[in-house]
């Protein structure tokens, strides 16, 4: 029987200063509602997010909490957040829960290509003016994905097939070569509607993009397009 889980790390890469990631974890704090840890990793490009998560997983894992890997320039405008967010995993059967993912993966590796088979309600930024990507209707509870958006990862360490994947290199696609091994070998990925995020960034893909994404495709392709 999994243990019932009473607390949040919180892991975030970051190369800004001291003065900013500390504002960030005091946001976290004031908005979780619930016993949370932030974790600051300081990496100035030296390592992969893989690498960064993958190495908070060997030194924070606990059975009775969850891990959540987030951007840090992100926003939450959900009040209580963290009580929301471990009562899914305690009275669900999902193992990996986001604000935001899709239902197909389209053997290209672009998932957003099919805009209506995305879920979940993101706010953006640009620093100019804000508006909301609202990819579905408002729904109760969680709606099973096949991969979330790596802004906002709540995992449940306890009980996944695969770590992060170190053979992708950079800051793009971890979530996408995370999320789809641990989907195909039968762990329970959703998105929620009652958590919202306001992301200061419009995702932006470049080179490094390309590349993890071509790899992703000659990795998986045997096993794509993926359509719930």
């Amino acid at each position: 029987m999994n243990l019932k889980k009473t607390h949040i790390r919180l892991i975030f890469s970051s190369h800004l200063t001291v003065e900013e990631n500390y504002a960030f974890e005091e946001h976290v704090r004031q908005t979780c509602g619930a016993n949370v840890v932030p974790v600051c990793y300081v990496n100035h490009n030296e390592f992969s997010l893989p690498q960064i998560y993958n190495r908070a997983i060997d030194e924070h894992h606990k059975d009775d909490g969850i891990m959540v890997f987030c951007h840090n320039d992100i926003v939450f405008k959900t009040w209580d957040w963290g009580k929301k967010l471990l009562a899914k995993f305690n009275n669900t059967d999902y193992q990996i829960i986001g604000v935001a993912g899709t239902t197909n993966m389209p053997d290209t590796g672009r998932w957003w290509d099919n805009r209506s088979k995305m879920v979940g309600t993101v706010e953006h930024t640009n620093g100019l003016r804000t508006w909301v990507s609202e990819y579905c209707k408002p729904f109760g509870g969680v709606k099973e994905t096949c991969l979330i958006d790596g802004l906002f990862m709540a995992v449940d360490t306890s009980n996944i097939e695969h770590r992060f994947d170190e053979d992708f290199n950079g800051f793009h696609f971890y979530d996408v070569s995370f999320c789809i091994p641990n989907w195909l070998d039968g762990v329970n990925i959703g998105v929620v509607h009652d958590i919202r995020i306001l992301h200061k960034s419009i995702g932006m893909t470049n080179q490094e993009w390309e590349n993890n994404r071509q790899f992703f495709v000659h990795k998986y392709g045997a096993d794509l397009p993926i359509d719930i």
